[in-house]
């Protein structure tokens, strides 16, 4: 399998490592695992880039650049701010200094020109061979109900409507029927959940065609200048609701990243995220318990191997006592049913630097 490292080099204006530690540990991670490329990014100091990308390079890796969209670039230039389906602003979470869930619309033109802006303005010259989207999505029940009832801002009233979906009488049937308003009628393999309510349906499959026709403007933008674009998923089973269709969206990517974080008590971690769904959904009676085992792991990796682009699942490597607790048998066995189930490889998630040697060795394992 091929082996993709992430660096988080820290927020736009805190710088997490110096470039002389990021290079060194890059390396001894490297003559350990065979490393094909390192997703790196977002802090703007750009010698770092070019420092770590000229010793990536002599070791014939790709560094790709790791980039937020629909989130934290609102703190670089003025953006559209995602609301709810009444006007207000949608819930967040500051996971980390530099890293925050607040998100901004995924339809707006303006927000897609900041993100192109943004990469011209700090990162062009850097010497990367791609970038890596993240934050390509809206909010999950980390906002609550009105986190994935959004966005619901003027522009996207117009779009909607124009393609047939009155976003206030969304906001009137969810008034009216409360969680039963997302009940669902059951689980498909490949596309997630589908709901009772025609009103429901039809808002979660439009949403998840306009924020992939956005991803679709970005990958088509990067590509055209020579970068390859690889794209950061929620897992299956709660993609829908973030409004990312697997087959939508990644159509035009060079390659996958779905995070089957099973050990991650925070944002895109499997299992806190569906607490909050069923927490979010007390009176809904359809969304089972979920144990996430091997078995589920499997399960999850069916649902996307036949996209026609490259699939690397994050798994994570790093250890973070609050939210991330791993172990090199949760990493040794994830692997093996990574190459198992047919995986081109595997993001060694999301912070190389916080990963324990024992658990780059349980890799290799």
């Amino acid at each position: 399998m091929e082996y993709i490292l992430q660096v988080f080099t820290g927020g736009w204006h805190t710088q997490n490592y110096t470039a002389e530690a990021i290079i060194e540990r890059l390396g001894t991670v490297a003559d350990t695992i065979p490393v094909k490329a390192v997703l790196i990014g977002w802090n703007l100091n750009t010698a770092l880039y070019r420092a770590v990308g000229e010793f990536l390079h002599s070791r014939h890796i790709n560094m790709i650049l790791w980039l937020p969209v629909f989130s934290e670039t609102g703190e670089l230039l003025p953006s559209d701010e995602a609301l709810d389906l009444n006007g207000e602003p949608v819930g967040s979470l500051a996971l980390q200094e530099g890293e925050n869930f607040a998100f901004s619309c995924p339809v707006s033109p303006r927000n897609l020109h900041n993100v192109q802006q943004i990469y011209e303005t700090y990162f062009e010259d850097c010497g990367f061979d791609g970038v890596f989207l993240d934050k390509i999505r809206t909010q999950s029940f980390v906002g609550g109900i009105s986190g994935v009832l959004s966005c619901g801002c003027p522009g996207c009233q117009n779009v909607y409507a124009v393609r047939g979906l009155s976003l206030s009488q969304v906001s009137a049937a969810y008034a009216e029927k409360g969680d039963a308003f997302l009940e669902t009628s059951g689980y498909i393999p490949g596309s997630g959940f589908a709901f009772a309510d025609p009103l429901a349906e039809q808002f979660f499959a439009l949403k998840g065609t306009l924020i992939a026709e956005s991803i679709t403007e970005l990958c088509r933008y990067f590509h055209a200048r020579g970068l390859s674009v690889g794209l950061d998923l929620y897992a299956p089973l709660l993609s829908r609701f973030v409004g990312q269709s697997y087959r939508a969206i990644a159509k035009e990517a060079d390659f996958i990243k779905p995070m089957l974080y099973r050990k991650t008590e925070a944002p895109a971690g499997i299992g806190y995220e569906y607490r909050l769904l069923k927490q979010s959904l007390p009176h809904t009676q359809n969304y089972p318990d979920i144990i996430t085992d091997d078995e589920f792991l499997r399960r999850q990796l069916a649902e996307f191997r036949d996209l026609p682009c490259k699939k690397y699942p994050g798994i994570e490597v790093n250890y973070r006592e609050d939210i991330a607790r791993t172990d090199p048998a949760y990493i040794r066995g994830s692997m093996k049913i990574l190459e198992e189930s047919g995986m081109d490889g595997a993001v060694l998630a999301w912070d190389v630097m916080l990963a324990p040697d024992e658990h780059i060795k349980a890799v290799k394992e």
